[in-house]
């Protein structure tokens, strides 16, 4: 079973527009659990540091805190989406469209 936990917290509404997605891949249909499965493989995702930051963030920027739950394996980064890989930026981008919990 993999869960994935997207929090995202910031812009102009700061920790008050705190918004958290949780998705269980078991839960989707085939082709979108394969695709989320897909961009979290491909952005290496458990082999990445706990923090991707911009050097310089301003304080409207959105900072993101993704969670990954895989069988034995749990792993949590927070980021800037712009300071992160591209498979993990399209990943974010995916999980920003399903519903907040």
């Amino acid at each position: 079973m993999t869960r994935l936990s997207l929090r995202c917290t910031g812009g102009f509404t700061g920790p008050a527009g705190a918004q958290t997605r949780t998705v269980d891949l078991s839960l989707l249909p085939p082709h979108q659990a394969h695709e989320l499965e897909h961009l979290l493989a491909a952005s290496d995702f458990f082999a990445l540091p706990d923090k991707l930051l911009k050097p310089a963030p301003r304080s409207s920027d959105f900072l993101y805190d993704l969670k990954v739950d895989q069988g034995p394996q749990a792993h949590c980064i927070r980021y800037h989406l712009d300071a992160v890989p591209p498979p993990l930026k399209e990943l974010t981008d995916k999980l920003s469209e399903v519903e907040p919990d």
